[in-house]
């Protein structure tokens, strides 16, 4: 479904002063919906991950120009929060746009809308981008061509951005989990929107029954790859919010995040 964006004459770049953002539709299809018949949070978060990657290939510095500079972009940080999530057959868009660079990182924005206007909700994210051979980030700022300046869009999104997220972990794991081969992305590691599977698999359908997510707010810290051992910690923050933190091997923190229930 993702990839009909690719041939679609309605997803498009727009164009806002000299910068340019972009437009991707979508319909909620029989197979992308959870167990309520609204799309699921795998499906919008691969979906959010899909048109940063199309925007970006548009625009020139996509997955394989940076593959050609022998660079990656890492997802850093990602927030989403949601007034609703779409229900069956329903057509939204998913627009994205770049509104800030700083250093090593820039920020990627989200609107979800419905055809009719209405507001879904809206996304935050925060990347890298990652030399290949030495691991390390790159200074944006000295890229060629002032780097991604020009494609900068100065328009904000109505959430709050990521914060810091704290909490113990010197107690027993609510699950350990192994990565395996589906869990994996191009890049050999587990894929960002798989880890944000496994921690919504924490809680019971129960409370799934009684309230939506309404907020879901991620820390990536490190990579994790097939075969290694994945302890789940979690505890409740209280007002709907649960923090949880994924760590591997020797104690090392993968991610972290918060999650809020309606």
């Amino acid at each position: 479904m993702t990839d009909q964006c690719l041939s679609n004459p309605s997803a498009h770049l727009y164009l806002k002063g000299d910068a340019r953002g972009g437009a991707f539709p979508f319909v909620v299809e029989p197979f992308s919906e959870d167990y309520t018949g609204r799309l699921s949070w795998r499906f919008l978060g691969n979906q959010l991950l899909r048109c940063a990657s199309l925007h970006a290939g548009m625009c020139g510095f996509g997955y394989d120009d940076m593959q050609e500079a022998h660079h990656v972009w890492v997802l850093s940080r990602l927030v989403v929060e949601l007034e609703e999530m779409p229900r069956t057959n329903e057509a939204y868009t998913i627009e994205t746009w770049v509104s800030r660079i700083y250093r090593q990182f820039t920020d990627r924005l989200y609107a979800i809308t419905g055809n009719d206007g209405r507001a879904y909700g809206f996304a935050h994210s925060t990347w890298a981008l990652i030399d290949v051979q030495s691991r390390q980030p790159m200074e944006l700022s000295t890229l060629p061509d002032d780097g991604f300046v020009r494609f900068l869009i100065d328009r904000d999104v109505p959430i709050k951005g990521a914060g810091r997220i704290r909490l113990k972990t010197d107690g027993e794991p609510a699950r350990t989990l192994q990565a395996y081969y589906s869990d994996l992305d191009i890049n050999g590691h587990v894929n960002s929107i798989r880890y944000i599977e496994m921690m919504l698999d924490l809680f019971p359908k129960s409370l799934y029954d009684a309230t939506p997510v309404r907020r879901i707010e991620v820390a990536y810290s490190a990579e994790s790859y097939c075969g290694d051992v994945l302890k789940i910690y979690t505890t409740d923050a209280g007002n709907g919010t649960h923090l949880v933190e994924i760590q591997k091997e020797g104690g090392v923190t993968v991610v972290k995040a918060a999650i809020t229930f309606g």
